[in-house]
């Protein structure tokens, strides 16, 4: 199994028990691709059929403001999934809330929404998947807004600079 698919299985063992089988059946679901520095993954109010898994590089998170400006929203590094909260926004047909761009060349495990169906359906216990990647993101979501509005910035900046380092040391070891 190639070492990209590796990482991915070990991060979805976090959360659900997985049979060899069933887990080689659902990587055979998902695809590993390359995205370049610059390129867009997903936009916001479009429709998103995958979720990432990000094995190489970091991405951004942000929303494009009516007057042109850029907020950004949060970062991802490698071991972390991106969605642009797309697949837990049922009402609105899993559109992506936000964009999500490459700040530097990345090596993504695209997960089709679909693949997250079927193992909530055909795996023990697999509907915690889905679970708990949504209450993953929404504490990130919940930590971000909490520091956002309680922490002076550098604080904010030495702790995001302290979890990418911590990140990258992690999957360089793996």
């Amino acid at each position: 199994m190639p070492l990209h698919f590796e990482i991915f299985n070990q991060f979805l063992r976090k959360y659900v028990e997985f049979t060899d089988a069933e887990l080689l059946d659902f990587n055979n679901k998902c695809s590993c691709v390359e995205f370049s520095k610059g390129d867009l993954v997903m936009k916001a109010g479009q429709v998103q059929k995958n979720i990432y898994f990000i094995n190489k590089g970091i991405m951004r998170t942000f929303i494009e403001l009516d007057n042109g400006e850029t907020k950004i929203h949060n970062f991802r590094s490698e071991n972390m999934s991106v969605s642009g909260y797309a697949y837990i926004n049922y009402e609105d047909k899993f559109k992506a809330l936000v964009s999500a761009d490459c700040l530097e060349d990345c090596v993504l495990i695209q997960v089709p929404i679909e693949s997250i169906t079927y193992v909530i359906n055909n795996v023990k216990l697999g509907d915690r998947l889905g679970r708990y990647l949504a209450e993953a993101h929404i504490i990130q979501m919940l930590e971000y807004v909490l520091e956002r509005d309680t922490k002076p910035v550098i604080e904010r900046l030495d702790k995001l600079d302290q979890n990418f380092q911590i990140y990258t040391n992690v999957s360089h070891s793996i």
